[in-house]
């Protein structure tokens, strides 16, 4: 698959991600009007995360302009995708804000009435459709937000036909929990959309994998840096890896061709991958060990 095909194939993911998100908080956001604070809050951080899958789209289709993660991108440019990521950030906390008070203020006065299950209900299909229809998983807030307006609609709408009044609070303090999520969401946003690379490193635990799986690959003798690069749903990674010095340019070529697309096989989130290939020196005493006279030593790859 060559470059095009896997940011197009990208792209049409994060497309997916956008339009579907979009879709996803106008109905929880509709039937949240009908009396439940927490599927608001839930509709309010599913606009976030299409908010998060316009940045990604944006960057990919940087990228696949201009070429590379790093490459300079026009001002006037840059400046418009950063500032909307950033008003939509600040406009999405605002709202989650207004819903967090609104919580409090229910709770402080007292909550009469609890949520119905049509509220329940799609709190479940949406997340059903997250979970299996859409390419891309999101990250782990979308499972805690959605257990949250789960347990906490849930719970309401069990007071009235329990009969007890004070199930109704958890209804607005889930959406309290949200709200917290909602603010987190809005500030990676903010921070990919004014960062210049508007890439976020992969955690170590990642980062410790993507080595182990390098190193197990014919021909790597070590894995000297590996760097890996998350926006939205993509990672881009930059691998440097030693080889035998003895092999030649064709062999050493071929190990990084090997390299690039375990990597992009074995880890689907994966969109490109570029490899450095250096001789591997061991070092004293090991460096002047070969004596030049003698007979030309067949190559190894290992």
């Amino acid at each position: 698959m060559s470059a095009n095909d896997r940011y197009a194939k990208a792209e049409a993911a994060a497309w997916m991600g956008l339009l579907g998100n979009v879709g996803i908080a106008a109905i929880k956001g509709g039937v949240g009007l009908l009396g439940s604070k927490a599927l608001l809050a839930d509709a309010c951080r599913s606009a976030s995360d299409a908010a998060s899958s316009f940045v990604s789209l944006t960057s990919l289709r940087r990228c696949r302009q201009f070429g590379a993660p790093d490459a300079p991108v026009p001002a006037v440019r840059g400046r418009t995708e950063g500032a909307s990521g950033v008003i939509a950030s600040i406009l999405l906390m605002i709202i989650g804000l207004e819903i967090g008070i609104s919580a409090m203020k229910s709770i402080a006065d007292g909550v009469e009435e609890g949520p119905g299950w049509p509220a329940v209900a799609t709190v479940i299909i949406a997340f059903l459709i997250k979970e299996f229809i859409f390419p891309v998983k999101e990250r782990r807030s979308d499972l805690y937000a959605s257990l949250a307006a789960f347990v906490g609609t849930g719970t309401a709408a069990l007071g009235s036909p329990l009969d007890l009044p004070v199930l109704y609070y958890f209804d607005p303090a889930a959406s309290m929990i949200i709200v917290v999520i909602i603010f987190t969401n809005g500030y990676r946003i903010a921070t990919a959309s004014v960062l210049k690379s508007r890439y976020f490193e992969e955690e170590p635990a990642d980062i410790n994998e993507f080595k182990a799986a390098v190193q197990r690959i014919e021909g790597v003798v070590t894995v000297e840096e590996l760097r890996a690069r998350e926006h939205g749903h993509y990672v881009v990674a930059d691998v440097v890896i030693s080889v035998n010095p003895r092999i030649t340019v064709l062999e050493g070529n071929e190990i990084a061709k090997r390299v690039r697309y375990f990597l992009m096989r074995r880890f689907g989130h994966v969109t490109d991958v570029t490899v450095h290939v250096e001789p591997y020196d061991p070092g004293y005493p090991y460096k002047s060990n070969h004596d030049p006279n003698q007979e030309q030593m067949p190559t190894l790859l290992q």
